[in-house]
């Protein structure tokens, strides 16, 4: 990639500066077979910022479901 084409580039999109981790537990991937390192099941892979994102949804929700059961 040239310096304008990376320089011009989206950094969420591009691909560049991320890893595809598993959707299943945020391990790295095996190239080749998408088998997660962690686990040693076939995962689906995703970026690990969209890992991250989903994790902290999943947090929020369940801290709004502690909160509805405490009251």
């Amino acid at each position: 990639m040239s310096y304008d084409n990376w320089k011009l580039s989206n950094p969420i999109d591009d691909g560049y500066g991320y890893d595809m981790v598993s959707n299943c537990c945020g391990a790295l991937l095996y190239d080749e077979t998408d088998v997660c390192s962690d686990c040693k099941e076939h995962c689906e892979p995703i970026e690990d910022y969209e890992y991250e994102e989903l994790q902290r949804e999943s947090y929020l929700e369940m801290m709004a479901d502690g909160e509805r059961d405490e009251n």
